[in-house]
């Protein structure tokens, strides 16, 4: 049942219409990173939640690097006090060399990979990953922001692409 829920006689107004709404955040610039496995967070994926609630999560990430089984992407979340997730990355199998698909599923604190099929560059083939997910937020509003890295530290940069884009659909 889609938030909020609704009683008979209730006043209809802005805020509970626009509660009802997905929050939507999509990257405004392209972000690389080379030679690190450090998680740290990406400047654009960041989303407001609030206390005591719960939501869907998808997305959309575009990304390169290097090909081969090295460099990769390895994925993770900031999420407020007390908050939990349980999210998966589907995406190209990390380490990977012939476009297996990988779909496994973690809780916050497991960073998850997905494995780049080669640097495409301007206007060229990109790699997608689509994180899926439930997150309840507990007393504590925040945000949850999307961190990333290279799963193996490589001098090829990878790139999480502009257009990519988080969204969260509250449930309760």
């Amino acid at each position: 049942m889609p938030y909020p829920t609704w009683s008979v006689g209730q006043r209809v107004t802005a805020s509970l219409l626009t509660a009802m709404q997905p929050v939507t955040v999509v990257k405004s610039a392209n972000t690389s990173r080379a030679s690190t496995t450090t998680l740290a967070s990406d400047p654009h994926l960041v989303v407001p939640v609030s206390a005591s609630a719960t939501y869907l999560l998808d997305g959309f990430l575009e990304y390169d690097g290097n090909f081969g089984g090295t460099g990769d992407l390895k994925l993770d979340w900031t999420l407020p006090s007390g908050a939990t997730i349980r999210w998966a990355a589907l995406g190209n199998a990390s380490g990977d060399t012939t476009q297996k698909y990988a779909s496994t599923s973690a809780a916050a604190g497991t960073t998850l990979s997905v494995g780049t099929y080669g640097v495409a560059g301007a206007g060229g083939v990109r790699n997608v990953a689509s994180p899926r997910g439930y997150l309840t937020v507990a007393g504590t509003a925040g945000n949850i922001t999307l961190r990333w890295a290279q799963q193996s530290s490589h001098a090829t940069a990878t790139t999480l692409y502009a257009g990519s884009w988080i969204r969260l659909l509250r449930q309760t």
